[in-house]
């Protein structure tokens, strides 16, 4: 029997497993300790723990951690060939949807009008906590929800590049997904910083696809996040003598922008 530690459960079993020298399947584990970010990743967590010990049974399973498995919508598959117009399954996170029951226009808009309702009230709470004012504005579209917080009157939820806002994002989507038990479709934005670089990204987009008329050979834009690819495939797609396809893992998937045929 030995006890280990690691920044997630899964680091933690895998760090057990490898004092004892056995393989996945060969040890009871138990979770002792739970792993816990500081928040916004400002230091202040606690790392996984767990105990293993020698036993004929299998492993539990993700679920007897406390953890998920990776679902097959957390899989991103590119499907693209041979230039084919390639908007792909790039929806706002890019991925292949488990399958699921088809909903009328006014269901989906209501399961996004939940989904920003809690994003919202979690991030009231949160400026609250840290005692920051702020006006939370929803706004409902296409496939997404956008939550925009605005008049904080500080860059300290934007941070350098866009960090504290990601980290935030990830805090919105987890507290969103477990309360809805299904994938969160809720964008967050502070001040307007994600609609300001998106439309950079356009203006790029657009020199790109005229670099590609132009010259006849393809170009690779910057790495960006599912929802920005999605949005630079819809400008494509709606150009003419240009295609695009997605390349690369993520966080540097990116697209690529071909002559058509």
């Amino acid at each position: 029997m030995v006890e280990s530690t690691g920044s997630t459960v899964e680091e933690a079993t895998a760090n057990a497993l490898g004092q004892l020298g056995v393989p996945n399947g060969e040890a009871r584990i138990e979770v002792l300790v739970h792993p816990r970010g500081g928040f916004l990743g400002l230091g202040g967590g606690r790392p996984a723990k767990v105990r293993a010990t020698l036993s004929d049974s299998p492993l539990p399973t993700p679920q007897d951690l406390g953890t998920e498995a990776p679902k097959q919508e957390d899989v991103v598959t590119d499907t693209s060939t041979n230039g084919e117009q390639a908007i792909e399954n790039e929806t706002d996170v890019e991925s292949v949807e488990e399958e699921a029951p088809e909903l009328t226009p006014e269901e989906r808009l209501d399961q996004l009008d939940e989904e920003a309702e809690i994003a919202a009230d979690f991030l009231e709470g949160m400026l609250d906590l840290l005692g920051l004012p702020g006006d939370i504005e929803i706004q409902v579209r296409e496939e997404q929800a956008i939550v925009n917080v605005s008049e904080v009157g500080s860059g300290l939820l934007i941070g350098r590049r866009g960090a504290t806002l990601d980290a935030l994002q990830e805090l919105v989507r987890c507290a969103t997904q477990r309360r809805t038990e299904r994938r969160s479709h809720v964008r967050v934005d502070v001040e307007g910083y994600r609609e300001r670089q998106l439309d950079k990204l356009r203006d790029k987009c657009r020199d790109a696809i005229a670099e590609v008329r132009e010259s006849q050979e393809a170009v690779r834009l910057e790495p960006m996040d599912p929802y920005e690819r999605k949005m630079m495939h819809d400008l494509v797609a709606k150009s003419s003598g240009v295609v695009s396809t997605s390349e690369g893992n993520e966080p540097r998937r990116r697209v690529i922008i071909e002559p058509e045929g």
